[in-house]
């Protein structure tokens, strides 16, 4: 497998992250992601997703996992729904097993794509004194072509509808660039602000900046049988 990135890809790329690097002074204070994303396409409508994460602190003896995997389905070439469970751990996170439910829209405006996910997650700790959380999370993101690669900016706050006092509990938001670098594989390069908030959403009690590195992987098995081929209209 040749994977090449353009000298010009690389030089955006660079300079996007030391932007990124001198105005947070993220590598002072918090933290990098890594991120790996691997659909596995089962048919033309039907893939199994799955996503690597680790998050390394300042402190090399905090980190946190997570590893995630669920199966997705394509209502549509604009639509899908995707339902799972992700198994999350470290020393600064609690271990949790979550279940998620995802739905995803997006529509295209000349160049710019508009897409808009719903996600529903059910969080059990191991730990007993935790309890059991019922999220949501709405994360609308903007894309767009430049001579760097495709920009994105999104926001995603969350909310924890099982606290009955709670309403945006948190919030992320992302700018990102992203390149392909083989067929099926892309690069991302993203700066990520969250804030947790108290009860009223005008004051924040923690904020975590990072720069997050992610890959995604499409992996086309075999092509054989009618589930990989479109019906013809």
């Amino acid at each position: 497998m040749n994977i090449k990135i353009h000298y010009q890809t690389l030089i955006g790329y660079l300079v996007f992250l030391l932007t990124l690097i001198s105005a947070s002074d993220l590598f002072g204070q918090d933290f990098l992601w890594l991120h790996y994303f691997n659909k596995y396409k089962l048919s033309y409508k039907f893939s199994i997703d799955s996503d690597f994460g680790w998050r390394q602190y300042g402190n090399p003896e905090e980190y946190r996992g997570q590893f995630r995997t669920g199966l997705h389905y394509d209502l549509s070439n604009v639509s899908y729904v995707r339902g799972g469970i992700m198994y999350v751990n470290g020393t600064v996170a609690a271990e949790e097993i979550r279940y998620y439910q995802d739905f995803v829209y997006k529509f295209r405006i000349g160049d710019i794509t508009v897409q808009q996910r719903v996600r529903f997650e059910e969080q059990t700790f191991t730990d007993p004194e935790r309890d059991f959380r019922f999220r949501l999370r709405y994360n609308p993101a903007v894309k767009f072509p430049s001579p760097i690669g495709q920009f994105t900016l999104s926001a995603e706050p969350f909310f924890t509808l099982t606290d009955p006092n709670s309403r945006v509990s948190s919030n992320r938001l992302l700018v990102g660039l992203t390149n392909k670098v083989y067929k099926n594989i892309s690069l991302s390069i993203q700066y990520i602000n969250e804030r947790s908030y108290t009860k009223a959403e005008t004051n924040f009690i923690d904020e975590a900046q990072m720069i997050r590195i992610k890959i995604d992987h499409v992996i086309h098995p075999l092509k054989t049988g009618p589930l990989f081929g479109r019906n013809k209209m």
